[in-house]
């Protein structure tokens, strides 16, 4: 059974009706067992070609980030090479199908981004225009450049894992330059280097606020495609996994003083009176989860759970116990606890969100979630 990207393809190439495509996609799900929204299908690898291009395109570009690491103090060598492997992802990026192949596209979207984004660093640091205390100065740079990069390879190439990517290197941007101020801030004050976010919980507050309106945005993408026929419900399914992630770190970042960003899942000082407010959270999102039919959500929020009790012996695998027995005691009753929960909400507020039912029909609903006319021959589907 070829993606449903494809017969999209089809259809509109008229090589195959819509009803037919509708009984494909529910031949599809009667086999799966599973609806097509609560399957979440996504593509990391297109095949093992598609693997191959993708291993050697990121050797050759990690050898040249290499190669202007290395000779950062050359003017000619580093205002060249990382502008290069920029402009090479892009054209090497136009010439491939990131449809057809997700794991190059992943190493493309990663070598563009990054490199367009330290391109003004490069610059500042061959030319000294900046100091090193300028650290939110840099940070602003990189954030500005980050938003350009993600807008022209986004509207290039619509690839969904982009806008998540973006945003989580923004944010660890941000927040790393933050937590860097602090720390030097409380140095300089008082004579020693702060370790933990014990006043300042300004990271943590910018975390939540990104963490929101990322979940915001998941959410406006997944009601704009209710069966998660198209390319939407990829790009939803990708932002879900960086908000689910942003929001715990923020919140527990909040409740036991620990940095957002580490180099670790650790999250030290978790007390007992927090433990309330732990399950408060998990159940919260898996509410939220289980209304939009959203499991990478909840992953992404079960997840830094596993570092949360401390890098002490055995905290870290009392996190990951719990951690796992969450995720399979939701994913083994996912569809009749999905039942339950849209069985007691309003028939309104059902209708705007991904089906449970295995057949479907009719066509695929618009953004306002109206029936579509027949669709003409040559015709862009939505």
């Amino acid at each position: 059974m070829r993606t449903e990207i494809d017969l999209d393809a089809a259809s509109r190439a008229g090589i195959i009706g819509e009803d037919t495509a509708i009984a494909l996609r529910n031949f599809q799900a009667q086999q799966d067992g599973v609806s097509a929204a609560s399957a979440e299908k996504f593509q990391l690898f297109g095949g093992y070609a598609d693997l191959v291009s993708a291993l050697g395109t990121g050797l050759v570009l990690v050898a040249m980030w290499m190669a202007a690491v290395a000779w950062h103090n050359d003017l000619s060598v580093t205002i060249l090479i990382v502008p290069m492997i920029a402009a090479i992802a892009f054209i090497l990026a136009t010439r491939a199908d990131l449809r057809a192949s997700p794991a190059l596209g992943f190493v493309l979207m990663i070598a563009f981004l990054v490199s367009f984004a330290t391109t003004p660093l490069a610059f500042a640091e061959v030319f000294d225009l900046l100091s090193p205390r300028m650290t939110i100065v840099k940070a602003a740079l990189m954030g500005a450049a980050t938003f350009i990069g993600t807008a022209i390879f986004w509207r290039s190439f619509r690839f969904p894992p982009t806008l998540a990517f973006a945003i989580s290197g923004f944010s660890l941007i941000l927040i790393e330059e933050l937590t860097k101020q602090y720390h030097r801030r409380m140095f300089f004050e008082t004579g020693e280097t702060a370790t933990l976010f014990t006043t300042d919980a300004i990271p943590a507050l910018i975390a939540l606020a990104i963490a929101l309106v990322t979940l915001v945005w998941a959410i406006w993408y997944d009601i704009s495609d209710v069966r998660r026929e198209t390319e939407r419900s990829q790009t939803a399914f990708w932002l879900h996994c960086c908000a689910g992630f942003l929001l715990t770190r923020a919140l527990f970042s909040l409740l036991t003083g620990a940095e957002v960003i580490n180099d670790t899942l650790v999250l030290t000082g978790l007390e007992a009176h927090h433990v309330p407010l732990l399950f408060l959270m998990m159940f919260g999102a898996a509410f939220i989860s289980l209304l939009l039919d959203r499991r990478s959500l909840l992953t992404g929020v079960l997840l830094p759970i596993c570092g949360i009790f401390g890098s002490q012996d055995g905290a870290v695998a009392a996190g990951m116990m719990m951690a796992g027995i969450s995720l399979l005691f939701f994913n083994w009753g996912w569809v009749r606890m999905r039942i339950a929960l849209l069985s007691a909400i309003p028939a309104k507020l059902e209708a705007q969100l991904p089906r449970t039912n295995l057949a479907l029909l009719g066509q695929r609903p618009t953004r306002r979630h109206a029936e579509l006319s027949p669709a003409k021959p040559g015709a862009r589907l939505r």
